[in-house]
């Protein structure tokens, strides 16, 4: 790994309403841009949030999609990196995915990740993912894995990116005021237990379908020992914070859960 500066943008989105987050996001990159950028995160679904009755006007096909095309002249103009997730449509009629995403300046999408655990009635909506992504090399800097909010609550998923080779974690969520201190000791768990740096990026905002929901975002980057460097509260911000390499190697070191672990052969 090489130092790999992360920029964490906790919006909120205003349900249904496409591009007035899009253009939200293209605000936030031009006023907090810095040369030394490699990659900007999103809170899942950032587009279009969780507009049911909507959705079928606003999922998009990711071969042609608007959205990730609006994103990769953003990723070519600042020459960054955007992660986030993006409602996706499936060949099946009223059925949707949840495809989290990662766009490079030049080569476009280089990570895609279909999210695997489905909470709630977003089983009624969504195809689930069966497979967990290979990482992916950021700017030839750190090896990336991204999951999406309800994965957090499963281990397994985090671990397999790392045993791929993950160094940086990413998880995009929107992840409900009620049960947000889970959100963050899970971030911290995952972290800690796979001794590498996580990038836990929630939302703001309100969702109304089936019920109203509140979302009180307290996005962090955490280092491989668990520790919040950067945090975004509960306001709108973005938040910009460079990943060490030499943190990362002495907490592999100095706590070997990698180098001892037995999952391959326990059963």
């Amino acid at each position: 790994m090489k130092e790999l500066t992360v920029a964490i943008y906790q919006m909120e989105i205003s349900p249904a309403k496409k591009e007035e987050n899009l253009q939200r996001v293209k605000n936030a990159i031009a006023k907090n841009y810095r040369s030394e950028i490699d990659l900007v995160v999103l809170p899942e679904l950032f587009s279009t949030g969780f507009a049911y009755s909507q959705f079928s006007s606003l999922a998009e096909a990711i071969d042609s999609s608007q959205t990730l095309k609006f994103l990769g002249k953003i990723c070519e103009e600042y020459n960054i990196n955007i992660a986030s997730s993006i409602l996706a449509t499936t060949p099946k009629k009223n059925t949707f995915q949840n495809i989290g995403f990662i766009l490079h300046p030049t080569k476009g999408m280089i990570y895609s990740y279909e999210k695997i655990h489905l909470w709630g009635n977003e089983k009624d909506y969504f195809q689930p993912g069966t497979d967990v992504s290979d990482p992916v090399n950021i700017n030839d800097k750190a090896m990336v894995g991204l999951s999406i909010c309800y994965d957090l609550r499963f281990p397994e998923v985090a671990k397999s990116m790392v045993i791929k080779g993950a160094e940086v974690l990413i998880t995009v969520a929107a992840w409900p005021s009620a049960r947000l201190h889970h959100f963050n000791l899970l971030a911290a768990a995952r972290a800690l237990e796979n001794t590498s740096y996580h990038i836990a990026v929630n939302r703001l905002g309100v969702d109304k379908e089936p019920k109203v929901i509140h979302y009180y975002g307290s996005s962090r980057i955490i280092d491989p020992l668990g520790n919040i460097i950067a945090g975004a509260g509960h306001h709108e911000q973005m938040v910009i914070a460079t990943l060490h390499p030499e943190i990362l190697n002495k907490a592999r070191l100095s706590i070997p859960v990698l180098k001892d672990q037995r999952i391959n052969t326990l059963q």
